[in-house]
């Protein structure tokens, strides 16, 4: 979270404008947390407080007064096909990159990295 909220900082959001901002979260909420989320299950309170920053850093991230969004989250996440601006969901980023190394674990025969992981946690992936 520290390096998120550092990295943001670095932008001032009350400088640059919306389409700028916009341009910036998906980057910095796209490949920061990619690490931590292809690994570990965040808790619910990680995903409010990605979510929350990344509501802040839209609406003015260090504005005095901030801008109200008039369009819900939901629709903002949407594809832009649909209307939305394509901003990933971080419970269901952190699902699907936790399924593909499932997936990955089940349909790759041999490796080195499946007989650490096996070694470590076998107890745990069965």
């Amino acid at each position: 979270m520290d390096k998120i909220k550092g990295r943001l900082n670095i932008w001032k959001g009350s400088f640059l404008s919306l389409a700028r901002r916009i341009c910036l979260i998906k980057p910095v909420f796209t490949t920061l947390p990619l690490f931590y989320l292809s690994f570990y299950k965040a808790p619910e309170s990680v995903y409010k407080r990605i979510t929350n920053i990344q509501r802040r850093f839209l609406c003015g991230w260090g504005k005095e007064n901030t801008t109200i969004l008039w369009v819900s989250w939901e629709n903002l996440c949407k594809p832009k096909a649909e209307g939305g601006l394509g901003f990933k969901k971080v419970r269901r980023f952190n699902i699907a990159l936790l399924t593909k190394w499932k997936w990955r674990l089940e349909s790759v025969k041999n490796g080195k990295w499946k007989d650490i992981l096996l070694s470590k946690y076998e107890t745990d992936l069965g």
